[in-house]
């Protein structure tokens, strides 16, 4: 499409070539001038118009004119359609504001910081959405992270368009070191009956089968040699032995626990570039209650656009007091004694279990005996004098 008026002109007549004289010795613009079987072509300013029809009136010759499309006609065409023109402003007002408005924060790099740790401390210094980007202080922002989350070592902050994007490096922990220098026995740490014994550094001082008590040494850091020299060493071990571990669960039939009422109140707003516009008139006014909140973005052609639909629900909550029944309080206890071997004994292999349940007014109790067999061997430092 060209930017300038052009008209491709057709000219017909017995006096053909003086009008092409004439309009050559003109000041008329005309180009891609072709004459052929008495038909002269050529093409000028839409400008020149009239002035090439004044030549044409006094060569008694015929003008057709094909006025082809450009900028500056549609523009003359609309010139008076004020709507269009507001809403080009409007548009470009809409762009420039959403390309200056944070719209998203995305958070990489973190492992063990929490990423709503970060976001919470962004926010306070005044990175969130609906924030304009201009006013945001990016390097104060990376001083602040740094400075309130002690496990992030290095903070990056930049933004292309409306994303903010916040590149975090966490400390990495020294590993701490084992001192293998220090001289130590290995004693028994509780009361049990040895299975295996396998001895890297150190003297055995008790055999397989062989029972120990707390604190008996199975293994000795201490040398003699033939002259009668003694020297001291870090023993290094690992003993296995099977001893006896208990424990006591409790379980009451009178419980307190929160539950729904039924009742809920559900809140909508319109978010465009961050800002909230309320859909819903009210608020709930429950003295206990639970909110979840959705977010629900518009798409156009597969991208997502800076607005969507907020949408949070406020369910009513009630605490009663539960009367369970005995089946109920020991379906319970079993289900704290899973938890108990799956977290407490997880290192251990549980041989033997004795359960006893004493039933009292208020509710169960369960004593568990067990018989495990695992590490028994405990370091124990040798001082010198």
């Amino acid at each position: 499409m060209e930017i300038r008026e052009y008209s491709d002109v057709t000219a017909k007549g017995r006096n053909l070539y003086a009008f092409i004289n004439a309009v050559r010795q003109s000041d008329i613009r005309c180009g891609e001038q072709h004459c052929k079987g008495g038909t002269f072509r050529c093409r000028i300013l839409r400008a020149d118009e009239r002035a090439l029809q004044t030549l044409a009136d006094s060569q008694n010759i015929t003008l057709r004119f094909n006025r082809r499309r450009s900028l500056l006609g549609i523009f003359q065409r609309y010139r008076l359609r004020f709507g269009i023109l507001i809403g080009v402003i409007l548009g470009g007002c809409i762009i420039f504001y959403q390309s200056n408005v944070v719209q998203s924060i995305e958070i990489t790099g973190n492992q063990k910081v929490y990423e709503s740790v970060i976001r919470s401390v962004l926010e306070q210094e005044g990175i969130r959405q609906g924030v304009w980007i201009p006013d945001i202080d990016m390097t104060h922002c990376e001083r602040a992270v740094r400075a309130v989350i002690p496990d992030i070592a290095w903070c990056g902050i930049r933004h292309t368009g409306n994303h903010i994007f916040v590149q975090v490096t966490e400390i990495t922990p020294n590993t701490p070191m084992r001192n293998e220098r220090t001289p130590c026995n290995i004693v028994a740490a509780v009361d049990a009956k040895i299975t295996d014994v396998r001895v890297y550094s150190g003297h055995l001082q008790r055999l397989i089968g062989d029972g120990v008590a707390k604190g008996d040494m199975i293994v000795s850091g201490v040398f003699q040699d033939q002259y009668g020299i003694t020297t001291f060493h870090h023993a290094i071990a690992s003993v296995t032995g099977i001893y006896t571990k208990e424990t006591e669960l409790t379980e009451r039939f009178r419980l307190s626990e929160t539950v729904p009422t039924g009742k809920s109140f559900r809140q909508r707003w319109l978010k465009v570039f961050g800002i909230r516009i309320p859909l819903t008139i009210g608020s709930p006014d429950y003295d206990d209650y639970k909110e979840t909140e959705r977010e629900t973005s518009f798409f156009i052609f597969s991208r997502e656009l800076p607005c969507g639909i907020v949408q949070r629900i406020t369910e009513e909550q009630k605490t009663v007091d539960k009367v369970r029944s005995e089946e109920e309080t020991e379906l319970a206890l079993h289900a704290d004694i899973v938890r108990y071997e799956k977290n407490i004994l997880n290192d251990v292999t549980i041989l033997d279990r004795q359960i006893e349940y004493i039933r009292t007014e208020e509710g169960i109790t369960c004593r568990i005996r067990y018989q495990v067999e695992g590490e028994i061997g405990l370091e124990s430092d040798i001082y010198i004098k």
